[in-house]
């Protein structure tokens, strides 16, 4: 039997973008299989997925992209998927991209692909507020966890089967772009980035403000300091209980 994928895409109120993100999916993607995971949009993003023939589920806007992510992950895994595809419903991350990927980059001892715009000249571009964030994050995952990324805080992720299964059968887990990194790696999965050329936004505008920029700096330093082994036990610990 041949791979199956699955395209998780986590929306809130992407009804302009979504139609032609999920367009192209199914143009450069065909084999793949779509998740849209909704956050109760207010407008019609979760009728426009399904008349594209997406499958879609809810979760409450409050658990964020991290419970999007967490529930594709669990739907992925229980329905035996080959590769979880997380990209954002925005068009940030053309299917045209990653079909190439899937073409290339697929090796059988590779867990984990991050898709990373500071590999090549992308036609996107971002503040110097941003760079400088992911910059300093990235950092700090090298200092900490040895691990070395460009692209720390990329949306556009391939998981491996085996990946799929571990965090879904994690109860701990908590998913952010930063924390399922170090954590793949001390838990022994290859990671592996290669370059996409992201696009700018099809509809809408970013939320990283300067407000926002500081409380993702914030919330990812204390996360990667309680990573560190000595918080990292004692949490799990908790945890397992």
């Amino acid at each position: 039997m041949g791979n199956k994928y699955l395209v998780v895409l986590a929306s809130l109120n992407e009804e302009l973008a979504i139609g032609n993100v999920l367009a192209d999916i199914k143009k450069f993607i065909p084999d793949a299989d779509v998740l849209v995971v909704d956050g109760y949009s207010r407008d019609k993003t979760a009728e426009v997925s399904l008349n594209h023939g997406a499958k879609v589920i809810q979760v409450d806007k409050a658990y964020g992209i991290a419970g999007a992510v967490e529930a594709g992950i669990l739907y992925a895994s229980q329905n035996n998927y080959s590769y979880l595809i997380r990209l954002d419903a925005d068009g940030q991350h053309p299917p045209e991209e990653i079909a190439k990927i899937l073409s290339s980059n697929l090796e059988s001892n590779v867990d984990f692909i991050i898709g990373s715009r500071y590999l090549g000249e992308a036609d996107y571009t971002e503040s110097l507020l941003r760079k400088v964030s992911i910059s300093s994050i990235c950092f700090l995952l090298k200092a900490l966890h040895k691990v070395k990324v460009t692209d720390c805080t990329s949306g556009c992720h391939i998981y491996s089967k085996n990946l799929i299964d571990y965090f879904a059968t994690d109860s701990a887990f908590e998913y952010s772009e930063v924390r399922i990194i170090w954590m793949a790696h001390e838990a022994g999965f290859k990671i592996q980035e290669t370059f996409i050329n992201m696009a700018p936004r099809l509809t809408g505008e970013s939320s990283f403000s300067p407000l926002n920029a500081a409380n993702y700096m914030f919330k990812n330093l204390l996360d990667l300091v309680l990573s560190m082994p000595i918080f990292f036990k004692i949490n799990r610990g908790k945890n397992s209980k």
